[in-house]
């Protein structure tokens, strides 16, 4: 609230930035990302179209993205590597963000059916089915890596009941997107930001044997969380998942939507672009002391994926806690 007393001006400067305390380069950029999830929606058609262009102005003028892109392929690919070999694979990370968005744009309105024939592989398929044996839920914990959102379609095939965590974005277009979608797999969604509301939730789900889907490479404003070592450096991931282990004595589950791409020549030749469904082995949270420990191996199970498809790896902030002023 502005104080009475405040000097007219100042009142006025106050005002505007409680409307809007961002920098007006961020406040630029939301504004694009904006109308990018806007055309992701509408006309995913156009943005595939012009797909170079769009990578490659998003590359050349956004200078702290390069830049934190940049510090995370120095980890993930080794000091060794090339600042061509870098900027190469930096690219295809920021492409690979692009068609991620314009997927979620294309797929939005589609019955499941037609999700669903995106999947054309689901490894650890048969162990997952065995430990579910145990009726205690299933915490799926994934990255923000190759196609998340479609890969949903497969869980969903399998499991009755599937909750996603996660946080609802600032831009507002890119949310109905995503519900839109959610809502066409029939998954049900529990955002994170409600609080101590959301944990009881989730708690109650998987104590009705329902899986739980949510990301666990990214602190949230408010998470506690630990640094774990990744690469060369450490991820500060957060240790919300273990503790929902410990409360409910679900396991945790690694999971990875890996996008394939489409098949020109060879026995699988016409072979379409999809998704690749990969689960890992249980991890199991016996009692408090197994927090950290729990957390590390979900640290392991992402630097191993990521190692195998970096440019797949959707982030485009500093991500170890060593570059956190990149």
């Amino acid at each position: 609230m502005i104080p009475t007393d405040a000097h007219p001006s100042q009142a006025s400067a106050d005002a505007a930035r409680a409307v809007d305390p961002r920098p007006l380069g961020q406040r630029l950029n939301d504004f694009w990302l904006s109308v990018f999830f806007g055309l992701a929606r509408r006309t995913p058609w156009l943005l595939s179209t012009t797909r170079p262009v769009g990578v490659a102005g998003a590359w050349r003028t956004s200078g702290s993205m390069r830049r934190a892109v940049r510090a995370n392929l120095r980890r993930v690919l080794g000091a060794d590597t090339s600042a061509k070999e870098i900027d190469r694979v930096g690219q295809a990370v920021v492409a690979s963000f692009y068609d991620f968005v314009c997927e979620v744009g294309a797929n939005h309105d589609q019955p499941f059916d037609q999700l669903l024939a995106r999947i054309v592989d689901i490894e650890g398929k048969e162990a997952f089915l065995a430990e579910r044996q145990n009726q205690r839920g299933a915490i799926l914990v994934t990255a923000h890596f190759g196609n998340f959102e479609v890969g949903l379609a497969a869980m969903r095939e399998i499991e009755e009941r599937v909750h996603v965590v996660f946080q609802r974005d600032q831009q507002s277009r890119f949310e109905r997107i995503r519900s839109q979608l959610h809502h066409n797999l029939g998954i049900i969604e529990t955002p994170i930001d409600d609080g101590m509301a959301s944990w009881l939730a989730l708690r109650d789900a998987l104590q009705a044997d329902a899986v739980v889907m949510l990301q666990g490479d990214r602190v949230m404003p408010g998470q506690r969380s630990l640094d774990v070592p990744c690469f060369d450096g450490h991820l500060a991931l957060p240790i919300g998942p273990a503790k929902l282990a410990l409360m409910t004595g679900a396991s945790l589950i690694p999971v990875f939507a890996v996008r394939t791409p489409a098949k020109k020549t060879g026995a699988d030749a016409d072979h379409p672009a999809g998704v690749r469904i990969v689960l890992g082995q249980p991890i199991e949270v016996p009692d408090a002391g197994a927090v950290e420990s729990a957390t590390t191996a979900i640290g392991a199970a992402i630097q191993a994926m990521v190692a195998q498809h970096p440019e797949q790896w959707h982030v485009l902030h500093p991500a170890f806690v060593e570059d956190a002023e990149v």
